[in-house]
């Protein structure tokens, strides 16, 4: 016992070649870029952030320390090596009202698994359309989309795994189940994700999204008008996405009588009426939603808030007490909570510094058409490629929004159809499975790495041309 404990503690000690790499490579950049001269266009200010944040996504990347801890460092990093005159300058991200809706987010999600709803919702969509296999992944997509237009992408998706992984076990061959499980793994997280672009509430990449364009180009997105582009991509992407991932990954079928005993099986987990708690997360969130719409017309109703006093309503004590704090303390993610405050930081110090006017310099053409549907096809193109190299969508928007925003207003392009178009683009971070929401159901084992962008690859390249579109000719009536 006591050797097999040892072994254990050198395996969970043992260093990742990746994480020698990444500090090695954090260090050079670190060194290499400061001992450039500084110049009228990059200050030393914008040369060192431009140091400490290409340092950081290389340790982000390569995973050389925990994330949180990355994150933390970068603060760090910002004041020694002269970013940020303070260290209260250098956090200022963790006083934006995104990183406390963040926060209400993961309680309000949790409330949402408590109780069936999402659970009862499936069900009716199976009984009604869940006759072969592919309609009964599409029926999972569809629900998926639901709940995460007002829940994280990542519970949204993480709801549905128990329920497809039981229902794989309907399939006696290998073989047959092993291939449906790929495609309704593959296919779970790219619901979620796009079901996210649906409101600012579906995402904390577009509640990001809505606060640096606010903060760098001084106008702001509703919550109605995000709606309004949003939803109707949703609607036109979810059912193309459905197609491909059945066409390329090809579902099993399976007769239709195990399906129905898997549905009637599953039916039994649901009390067949709604109990008087489930009413009532059901009604807090309706709430939630009527009042983040009315926000719209209401600015005092800002959604932070909003999400604040909601998920308050289900700590209420009694017989309809929905959460406990250790309930609440349970289901938050302190990476993800420290991650968003240290990025909407770093790309506050991005602005301030000066930096953006050079990125937008290197990144962005000097010359480009003024036409709008091809600068958002642009950016979502030029989205995706870097979600390559840097797939952590935050850090991302972190970066380019300063310079997008400059770049916009150099061409004479509205800021906010393009950031609108950036922030729904840099949701949908699937092409490989690294972001958060496809690693939960990557690490389920159904699929590879590469079998990902068989599909995802063409569901991009959908979502450019549908976004440009939608965004392009008809965002600017309302944006």
């Amino acid at each position: 016992m006591e050797k097999k404990g040892q072994a254990s503690s050198l395996s969970a000690g043992a260093i990742r070649p990746a994480q020698i790499v990444g500090f090695v490579a954090a260090v050079v950049i670190l060194v290499g870029i400061m001992a450039i001269p500084p110049t009228e266009l990059l200050p030393v200010a914008a040369r060192n952030t431009l140091a400490v944040l290409l340092a950081v996504i290389v340790l982000l990347v390569t995973e050389t320390f925990p994330l949180g801890i990355v994150c933390l460092l970068a603060v760090a990093m910002m004041y020694f090596f002269g970013c940020v005159k303070s260290v209260p300058d250098g956090l200022t991200g963790f006083t934006n009202a995104t990183l406390f809706f963040v926060l209400a987010s993961f309680g309000i999600s949790e409330a949402l698994t408590v109780v069936p709803v999402s659970k009862r919702l499936l069900i009716f969509l199976m009984k009604k359309a869940g006759r072969t296999t592919s309609q009964l992944m599409l029926a999972i997509m569809v629900v998926t989309a639901i709940l995460s237009s007002v829940i994280s992408n990542v519970a949204a998706a993480a709801v549905f795994i128990p329920v497809v992984l039981n229902f794989l076990e309907v399939y006696e061959n290998e073989d047959e189940k092993r291939r449906t499980g790929k495609a309704y793994m593959i296919s779970l997280p790219v619901a979620s994700m796009i079901g996210g672009m649906m409101t600012p509430a579906g995402s904390s990449i577009n509640m990001l999204t809505i606060s640096m364009l606010e903060k760098n180009a001084g106008t702001t997105v509703s919550f109605v008008h995000w709606m309004l582009i949003g939803i109707p991509i949703t609607i036109i992407m979810l059912p193309l996405s459905w197609l491909i991932c059945k066409k390329i990954f090809k579902p099993a079928p399976i007769e239709e009588a195990k399906i129905k005993a898997y549905v009637e099986k599953a039916s039994q987990d649901v009390p067949e009426k709604m109990s008087a708690k489930e009413k009532y997360v059901i009604f807090i969130l309706v709430v939630m939603l009527v009042l983040w719409i009315l926000s719209s017309w209401f600015p005092f109703l800002q959604i932070a808030p909003v999400a604040i006093v909601g998920l308050m309503l289900y700590f209420l004590p009694g017989k309809m007490q929905v959460l406990t704090w250790n309930d609440f303390k349970r289901c938050v993610s302190l990476e993800a909570f420290i991650l968003m405050g240290s990025m909407i930081s770093i790309g506050n110090v991005i602005t301030s510094s000066g930096l953006s006017k050079w990125i937008a310099e290197m990144i962005f053409p000097h010359q480009f058409p003024s036409a709008t549907l091809i600068v958002i096809a642009f950016i979502c193109l030029m989205t995706f490629i870097l979600l390559i190299p840097i797939p952590v969508a935050p850090a991302l928007v972190a970066m380019l929004s300063a310079p997008l925003v400059a770049f916009c207003t150099n061409i004479g392009v509205s800021p906010t159809l393009v950031m609108v178009a950036f922030g729904l683009c840099a949701c949908n971070c699937y092409l490989l499975p690294l972001d958060t929401v496809p690693l939960i159901t990557y690490s389920t084992g159904y699929y590879k790495m590469f079998d990902m962008p068989k599909a995802t690859v063409w569901i991009q390249i959908i979502m450019i041309a549908v976004a440009s579109l939608w965004i392009g000719l008809v965002g600017a009536m309302f944006l």
